[in-house]
């Protein structure tokens, strides 16, 4: 979160090939350190070094992808993005199934660990970071951020390449001589006002309005999918228990609730770390089937707006439903409706790229992810105390029945 703004103001003055390729490489590192961490000190510190670089890829990776794309397939082309970002739920639940139940212990004496199931997975779930770091050498800077610079022949230059790699043939058809360039004076600028150059425009007419309504959008796509994805896999292993148990006709909240009833203060208190397989079954089915509806709104691209409205409509009735059931299976459904509104990043993505002027696109979608996060951040822990609410509410009404 913190490092949001830094990353958009490097992405617009530095390059958003560099910023990615920066972003990934140190993230790849720290990630793949933390599974070699001797305590969770070390591991939290590693956690937090790599997170801060690495969690700007996504929102770099949409103002990348945007500017090198046309007009009439930018849209699409986002929607894919997503569907491959939420494609990552299968994988990662998917090498959970795989990894976790594996028993070896390995004594590695120089590095004062044992490499355990878990230090296996983390890293595994880390090289795609490396794999991508790699994958950037042979990606060219965006050819709209080179003109935009002033860079005008190296732009030239990428899209020629570009050009070539799609099987044009540049002598016979490749037609693009020089780009139009309006010629100013650069004159030095202290990194207060090269800041202020960057960020103040954002919030002034005539963005401020555009800057809002898209915070406010952005802030519901990622609040609404993140809070209940964060706690996804808490809220399905405790009502799978639940409903194993002989747990029927109650509602969700009350089969989420009916195996957290033990005291954790109690002296004979055994903690529990096991996982069911539903958990991590539904947890690869949550993936593949937001990816599929993904991937199908992507064809609809053209219609973002309807798509957008379509979501919000869908969670927010998922949301009422998923409170008043009593059916097991119905009520596990529209739970995961409610994190449909995931398919709408794509949509929103795409009108940040649409909306505003290449100098600012990178910091303007820093900024929007960072205030999408921190509101998820309040609503994963919201969350949590409206479930410890409801479980005492849940203890004390069943004592009362006895």
């Amino acid at each position: 979160v913190l490092f949001a703004f830094p990353w958009g103001y490097y992405a617009d003055t530095g390059g958003r090939r560099r910023a990615l390729l920066l972003s990934t490489t140190v993230g790849f590192t720290f990630a793949a350190l933390s599974s070699f961490s001797i305590n969770w000190q070390m591991m939290l510190a590693f956690k937090i070094i790599g997170s801060s670089f690495s969690s700007s890829s996504f929102t770099l990776v949409m103002t990348y992808l945007g500017e090198s794309i046309g007009s009439a397939r930018r849209s699409q082309y986002l929607f894919i993005m997503n569907s491959m970002n939420l494609a990552s739920e299968i994988v990662s639940f998917g090498l959970a199934l795989f990894i976790l139940p594996l028993t070896f212990h390995w004594s590695v004496p120089w590095l004062h660990v044992t490499l355990r199931a878990w230090r296996l997975f983390t890293f595994i779930i880390a090289v795609p970071l490396g794999v991508g770091a790699v994958l950037l050498f042979y990606l060219y800077e965006s050819p709209t951020f080179l003109a935009n610079k002033g860079d005008t022949e190296e732009a030239i230059k990428v899209l020629r390449k570009i050009f070539v790699f799609n099987g044009g043939d540049e002598k016979k058809e490749f037609e693009i001589g020089h780009l139009k360039h309006s010629k100013s004076v650069k004159l030095k600028e202290t990194i207060w006002q090269s800041l202020k150059k960057q960020t103040v425009p954002l919030f002034q007419p005539p963005l401020l309005w555009r800057t809002l309504q898209l915070f406010y959008l952005l802030v519901i796509c990622c609040t609404t999918n993140n809070v209940f994805l964060m706690w996804y896999p808490t809220m399905v292993n405790l009502f799978f228990n639940s409903v194993s148990s002989g747990s029927k006709d109650m509602g969700f909240c009350e089969a989420v609730v009916q195996n957290i009833t033990t005291d954790i203060n109690a002296e004979n208190y055994v903690c529990d770390d096991s996982i069911s397989l539903k958990t991590i079954y539904s947890g690869i089915a949550l993936g593949l089937f937001f990816t599929v509806i993904n991937l199908a709104a992507s064809k609809l691209a053209s219609w973002r707006r309807l798509v957008l409205i379509s979501c919000y409509l869908v969670a927010a009735l998922s949301c009422i439903l998923v409170g008043s059931l009593t059916e097991p299976i119905a009520s596990m459904i529209f739970f995961i409706l409610i994190q449909i509104t995931a398919i709408g990043i794509g949509s929103v993505s795409s009108y940040f790229v649409d909306l505003y002027p290449t100098s600012n696109r990178g910091l303007v979608t820093c900024l929007a992810m960072m205030v999408a996060r921190m509101t998820s951040f309040s609503g994963v822990n919201l969350l949590g105390a409206v479930v410890m609410v409801r479980f005492r509410w849940f203890v004390k009404r069943r004592i009362r029945s006895r």
